[in-house]
């Protein structure tokens, strides 16, 4: 092991970060010319890092670690290129997806490999829209976080100027916008419906009761964010193309839903975004770091952003994916750590112009790449390690992507300002000195920039040898070298409050043959309280495991959290106390397109054939109110994690279409005997005789997938 010259750039309880060497226990990494030493365990691992092409970006600077990082990031994004141009998502993956490379173009990848980037994001569209990412219950519309490819597309544009290509992004996107607006039942605040981004292994997030059908029915903060930046990306590509009325409404849109996310979203107890809302309008506290970040890059209404990072939780190895975590779970999405969504984080420092937050950040992920050798997909939040997680890979793009945003938009602090590339860098003074990055190629542009010192202050700016503010007009062309000077400084501004540490939670307490007299439910292990909530309020606090209530003649909704010191556990599965009279069960009881064949032991199979594209229910006699609708169907078309073939139908009550039923996949491939619930449709109706269908239409059709689905009786309960 040689001798170092290194100099400390962090250091916390769990390992120390020098310019040339990382040490973590009994680990210790070291730079040896371009060869990465890894000593782990009484074994030494070497890894060559290759010097980078001549058409990418290059770094060069004072800290060793950084540059070897750089290139090593480099040469993991050149070997996700695949024969046919497309850039596959990591090592052990054979493609890529939509939100993977769009996450990728966002963070750096479109600014070394645009025209892989550009395939890359066509390859993501089909039929004339936005392909979603498989998700649970089978993609969309359970899944809606496909529009995170519009920011994307924007990107790509901004960087190249390629006009055809914006045309047909904006068709693309309208189209997806389009369908979105036609067939997602938002909330009464308009919220979007849809599972968390990314975060798609729903036991690993989500409360353990939920089953696909309600997360569908659920709203997520950060796919609702990327809503209104796919908005807003549209209307810049209408305003560039001469579209001025269309941009301006679609502005409006963007800035509507803006607010309501910035309302809906925020959780005062915590002083930060809560990660979901269920159906029944209940806010899930936990945090969401990527959300969290992109609200606050995309510049989300309101003031609570700047709050919500500074309350980030955090563990010795960076920011979790989203805290509390699940205590009985194991790690993937859950209790880890995603060097992606901490580049995002540390984006989001640099926009702050935080350098104790940067410094934090670039010591997590410098040390993920350096401890392993390669920019892995995920480690585990409290012990660092990568084996520990599920599932994993090497060279993931995004994870490589996110290390060169750490340099383009975190160190240079390069920042896109309508028509102006705008340059604000954010040095810690751990990483004083000289900074070069060279041949940055953007439209006509090629671009060498140059930063000395350390802080987040200019106090003198050239470009091509003349004093200037460091910003170039899009429209300009030729070869521009950029020089900074930084004013030293720690800035005074910064957050250096230590974010709370994350922890794990309680489990959900589990009900124990309640009635419409008596809640009860099973002891939940460390819990020391229960609160009792009703219709999302909280009405009492207790350390039993019972709750006596009046039974009146007035549904009511209960559930049950767990609650001890700084712990709590999320929300239990709901418990509906129904009055006696108010609840209906109406079997199905002709199917086809006219009703012309009998249903036979009270169950119809649904798909796209004429014979099967109506299914009609008894009619019966009702009250007026407001009522819950829910199917009990099974559809086991492909399993709860993958797969396209989430089920729709459209609700009839008589002529009228009154709503969309969705069915996602709620057991695994093959399972036709799991059945399980649909979400609620909530009707106003009148008194009457009513007769309820369901029926597959063109605006069902979901590009070819799979439609399909089995379907018992309907459960009707007067709930108002």
């Amino acid at each position: 092991m040689p001798a170092s010259t290194e100099k400390e750039l962090f250091c916390n309880e769990a390992f120390r970060l020098s310019s040339d060497r990382l040490s973590q226990g009994d680990s210790e990494v070291w730079l040896d010319g371009s060869t990465l030493c890894i000593m782990r365990g009484g074994k030494l691992r070497e890894v060559k890092i290759a010097p980078l092409p001549a058409y990418m970006p290059h770094y060069h600077g004072p800290i060793p670690v950084l540059s070897a990082m750089y290139n090593l990031a480099g040469q993991e994004m050149q070997e996700n290129l695949l024969p046919d141009g497309l850039l596959k998502a990591g090592k052990s993956w054979t493609s890529v997806w939509t939100r993977d490379i769009a996450y990728s173009v966002l963070l750096g990848a479109v600014l070394s490999m645009p025209e892989a980037c550009r395939a890359s994001l066509e390859s993501r569209v089909k039929d004339g829209l936005i392909m979603q990412d498989t998700g649970t219950g089978g993609g969309w519309p359970v899944s809606t976080d496909r529009v995170s490819w519009s920011s994307a597309a924007w990107h790509y544009y901004y960087i190249t100027g390629d006009r055809e290509w914006l045309a047909w992004a904006a068709e693309i996107i309208k189209a997806t916008h389009a369908q979105d607006e036609a067939l997602l039942t938002r909330s009464e605040t308009g919220i979007f419906p849809g599972e968390t981004s990314f975060i798609d292994w729903r036991e690993q997030s989500y409360p353990d009761w939920m089953s696909p059908a309600d997360i569908g029915a659920s709203q997520a903060f950060g796919t609702n964010v990327l809503h209104v930046m796919s908005r807003r990306a549209l209307a810049r590509m209408s305003a560039e193309l001469g579209q001025a009325e269309q941009a301006q409404a679609l502005a409006a849109q963007a800035s509507q839903l803006s607010e309501a996310v910035n309302r809906h979203f925020w959780c005062r107890a915590t002083n930060q975004y809560g990660i979901l809302s269920t159906a029944d309008g209940h806010l899930d506290s936990r945090s969401d770091a990527l959300a969290s970040s992109l609200a606050l890059l995309s510049g989300l209404s309101g003031t609570h952003s700047e709050a919500s990072m500074q309350n980030l939780p955090r563990s010795s190895f960076g920011s979790p994916v989203f805290s509390p975590y699940k205590s009985h779970l194991g790690c993937y999405h859950n209790r880890s750590i995603w060097p992606f969504t901490e580049a995002f984080v540390l984006m989001a420092q640099a926009e702050r112009q935080d350098l104790h937050g940067m410094e934090a950040s670039m010591a997590y992920i410098l040390r993920s790449a350096l401890l392993f050798g390669s920019n892995k997909e995920n480690l585990d939040a409290i012990t660092g390690e990568a084996c520990d997680s599920m599932q994993n890979s090497n060279a993931q793009l995004w994870s490589a992507a996110g290390m060169q945003g750490m340099f383009y938009h975190g160190l240079f602090g390069m920042q896109y300002e309508q028509d102006n590339l705008v340059f604000n860098p954010c040095i810690p003074k751990a990483y004083a000195g000289s900074h070069w990055l060279t041949g940055l190629k953007i439209r006509g542009m090629v671009i060498d920039i140059h930063i000395n010192g350390y802080g987040n202050e200019l106090c003198k700016a050239m470009i091509n040898g003349r004093m200037s503010t460091p910003f170039l007009p899009l429209e300009s062309k030729g070869h521009f070298v950029i020089e900074m000077e930084l004013q030293p400084s720690d800035d005074e501004n910064s957050s250096n409050v230590a974010r709370p540490l994350t922890i794990g939670d309680l489990r959900e307490p589990l009900w124990d043959k309640p009635s419409r007299k008596l809640l009860s439910w099973l002891p939940v292990e460390g819990a020391l309280m229960y609160r009792v909530y009703r219709a999302g309020e909280v009405i009492t606090q207790t350390a039993a495991c019972q709750y006596a209530i009046s039974a009146t003649e007035v549904y009511a909704s209960y559930r049950i959290q767990a609650i001890c010191d700084k712990k709590q556990s999320c929300l239990g599965e709901p418990f509906e106390a129904i009055p006696e009279g108010a609840q209906h069960i109406l079997q199905p009881s002709n199917i086809g397109e006219q009703g012309e064949h009998q249903v036979e032991q009270g169950q119809a199979w649904l798909n796209t054939d004429p014979s099967t594209r109506k299914l009609i229910y008894e009619s019966i006699s009702l009250p007026a109110g407001r009522y819950s609708l829910r199917w009990n169907y099974c559809n086991a078309s492909n399993t709860k994690r993958d797969g396209d073939s989430c089920a729709l139908r459209r609700l009839y009550r008589g002529e009228e279409a009154c709503g969309l039923v969705v069915l996602p996949q709620c057991g695994e491939a093959g399972e036709w005997e799991k059945f399980g619930l649909t979400a609620a449709s909530i009707l106003e109706l009148n008194e009457g005789e009513h007769c309820f269908s369901l029926q597959y239409e063109a605006s069902c059709n979901k590009g070819g997938s799979v439609n399909q689905s089995m379907l018992r009786e309907l459960i009707l309960t007067k709930i108002d």
